[in-house]
């Protein structure tokens, strides 16, 4: 099994990284970790990388996300140097090395890490472990002087990613939560329009969440079903949610309603809910609809929409290639990006280059401690609203 397994997860990082390949060339950069335009505006080129410093990090968990998305960015950016991997299950840790042909040197467990977090060789780590985990690695690590990339959330509630933030501020490290949609150029855009009132006062959010495809029934059994019944609003919709918070410059709302429903058989006997609608009201007036879905047949459907009195400012979603052939009998065009990791492969690199900045004193990260903790309220105030199954008032 586990040999079956190493198999399909080397064929889809080989399909990964023969995008990213791919997108380098398209953008004359050649070697992986390497883009021109950053989202903070600072010019990456290959001659400034040559003369920056190279970072020493360590990783911390070798999962799902870490597997299918950061090692690869880490391992081939010229900027990073990948002191050691800390991973507790050995099938895991095997699966890792034969993927990205690994030296057994690089592998830790966890027992070892205050005294890895202690080196003064060691710049920043990244952090990729189960949710649980987040607030005492994170708080670890700051205290010890290093510079923290966490996978979003922070950590499981408020009050833990408040305690997160204090800690950077108390040792003067940066801590960058890693929300991939703020580093795509067309969120980007599209949030920029909304902050200088291009398009007028704000006045409706609409969000669209489609997930491809469907997480193994692994996964979606893990996450939150055993405290919370609703992984989708706290893993899927939470991307949104931080949209939302961006979007509105940390604002209260003034109430959110949750309604969900399982369609999928299997979901149902673990008590997960597949799809879901949420409405968030602003006291400004705004209104933010989000829905959301664990699978879409089409593809991978991620969209915005943001209404203004002035006008209309939207999100849609990029295709595998740009072509539309038209016939006579109608059009044919390629459909959406199969998944996250092509549809966010710039923005996943482009995260990696703002926490170097910020770790080099360029850039302050672009995520807050104000806009992370009112996500973190939102997501609380509804799943209050799940559970109780009417609106609840902030």
């Amino acid at each position: 099994m586990a040999t079956i397994l190493t198999q399909a997860t080397k064929i889809l990082y080989r399909k990964l990284l023969l995008n990213l390949e791919q997108v380098a060339g398209e953008s004359g950069v050649t070697g992986l970790g390497i883009r021109f335009v950053h989202s903070t505006g600072w010019r990456c080129s290959p001659t400034a990388v040559q003369n920056g410093r190279r970072l020493n990090v360590g990783v911390m968990g070798a999962g799902r996300i870490a597997t299918t998305v950061h090692l690869g960015n880490i391992i081939n950016h010229r900027r990073l140097n990948l002191k050691w991997i800390t991973e507790d299950n050995p099938e895991r840790v095997q699966i890792v090395k034969d993927l990205f042909d690994l030296d057994d040197k690089l592998f830790l467990t966890s027992r070892v890490l205050p005294d890895l977090l202690s080196s003064k060789d060691l710049d920043a780590v990244f952090v990729f472990t189960p949710t649980d985990s987040h607030y005492s690695i994170v708080c670890e690590s700051l205290s010890k002087g290093k510079s923290v990339f966490v996978e979003k959330p922070t950590g499981e509630n408020m009050k833990e990613i408040r305690s997160c933030y204090e800690h950077s501020e108390k040792f003067g490290k940066p801590l960058l939560t890693a929300f991939q949609r703020r580093f795509d150029p067309a969120f980007q855009k599209v949030v920029s329009a909304a902050h200088s009132k291009s398009i007028g006062d704000i006045q409706m959010l609409n969000f669209r969440s489609r997930d491809s495809p469907k997480p193994s029934y692994d996964f979606l059994g893990a996450v939150g079903t055993s405290s919370t019944g609703c992984g989708i609003l706290t893993d899927l919709a939470v991307h949104d949610i931080d949209l939302m918070v961006w979007i509105t410059r940390a604002q209260r709302p003034e109430s959110v309603y949750v309604v969900t429903h399982t369609h999928d058989t299997k979901m149902a006997e673990f008590g997960e809910a597949d799809t879901m609608v949420a409405v968030v009201k602003y006291k400004c007036g705004i209104l933010a609809t989000l829905d959301a879905s664990r699978y879409a047949a089409y593809g991978y459907d991620m969209r915005l929409e943001v209404f203004g009195s002035d006008g209309l400012a939207t999100v849609e979603n990029p295709k595998v290639s740009s072509e539309v052939i038209d016939m006579g009998r109608g059009a044919r065009m390629t459909r959406l990006n199969e998944s996250f990791t092509q549809r966010f492969r710039e923005s996943y690199i482009n995260e990696i280059d703002h926490f170097i900045d910020c770790v080099d004193g360029k850039a302050k990260p672009l995520i807050t401690k104000e806009e992370s903790v009112m996500t973190a309220e939102i997501i609380e105030k509804g799943l209050e609203s799940f559970r109780l199954k009417r609106p609840v008032y902030f």
